[in-house]
């Protein structure tokens, strides 16, 4: 069974209309609140407008996402999926470590790499990371409390949801099943920091999807992963901006074990996505839900 064997309604929508709309709110947003900042001469909290933005902006932008599905007669049940029976969740945890391991060695690879040639650039970006609002030991408990909510709840559903549950289906509809896969994710590492090692994960995610036909294996994958992160900002010494120097010369001294944990995840990544690489024909979950669900 293909995308040409049943009626796809992924067909009538449209990706472009999605970043628009986020685009949209995300500017609305920051307007709005530049405005009540200036006409109320509030300093707000640097750490908590954020994660509340990107409650707004990601909630928002997903419920004009399913008023799209009412529209088009996209049924949500088929794009979640079913809970997995007998699913080795074991190995799928061994998956994500290894995922995260490779996007760590991606991080420090790609950010030596641009020491060489833009240390300038290096800097602030490492400054603007430094000023995140991740969780650290020292913050207020409603701070970090918020930042685990989004980053371990919110996040992966709205992020799994957005890219695998509509983006990917969308474009397997208009390029194929495989060229979806990619580029889905090439857009999931662009819009992340590190773009090689969120590139990886979601093309990961992408595969747990499809092999699972359920949403929720990749979310359950993706909260573990930022649960990892958070875990790890927690016990880290602080964000502090100023000690970007000392963070640069880290990752300078670092690269070697970029490197070395490249060599031992990639081959181990690469064969699982030999072993489970969608053929060219192969329908997008959506479409298999709902075969069975009628059959």
């Amino acid at each position: 069974m293909t995308d040409q064997n049943l009626d796809n309604p992924f067909r009538r929508l449209k990706v472009r209309n999605l970043l628009l709309r986020g685009l949209l709110i995300s500017l609305s947003l920051g307007f709005a609140l530049g405005f009540i900042q200036g006409i109320s001469g509030l300093k707000f909290n640097n750490q908590v407008v954020p994660l509340i933005l990107y409650i707004l902006i990601f909630g928002l932008l997903c419920l004009w996402e399913l008023a799209d599905f009412k529209r088009f007669g996209i049924n949500l049940k088929y794009v979640v999926g079913r809970v997995p029976k007998n699913h080795k969740w074991l190995k799928t945890v061994g998956l994500v470590i290894l995922t995260i391991l490779f996007s760590l060695s991606a991080f420090l690879v790609s950010f030596y790499i641009l020491l060489l040639v833009a240390p300038s650039f290096v800097e602030g970006v490492i400054r603007q990371v430094a000023a995140n609002p991740s969780p650290q030991s020292s913050a207020p408990l409603f701070d970090n409390l918020l930042a685990v909510i989004v980053y371990v709840v919110i996040g992966p559903i709205a992020e799994e949801f957005l890219f695998r549950g509509i983006i990917l289906q969308r474009w397997a509809a208009k390029w194929g099943i495989r060229a979806a896969l990619v580029i889905s994710s090439l857009l999931f590492g662009i819009l992340h920091a590190n773009v090689l090692g969120l590139s990886i994960f979601g093309i990961i995610m992408g595969v747990l999807y499809i092999k699972t036909r359920t949403l929720i294996v990749p979310i359950a994958c993706h909260a573990l992963n930022n649960f990892l992160a958070v875990t790890m900002g927690l016990f880290s010494s602080g964000s502090n901006p100023t000690s970007a120097v000392n963070t640069i010369e880290q990752l300078r001294s670092s690269w070697w074990l970029g490197v070395l944990l490249m060599l031992v995840t990639l081959p181990l990544l690469v064969r699982f996505l030999s072993q489970n690489w969608p053929r060219r024909d192969a329908a997008v979950p959506y479409l298999i839900n709902a075969y069975q669900d009628e059959a």
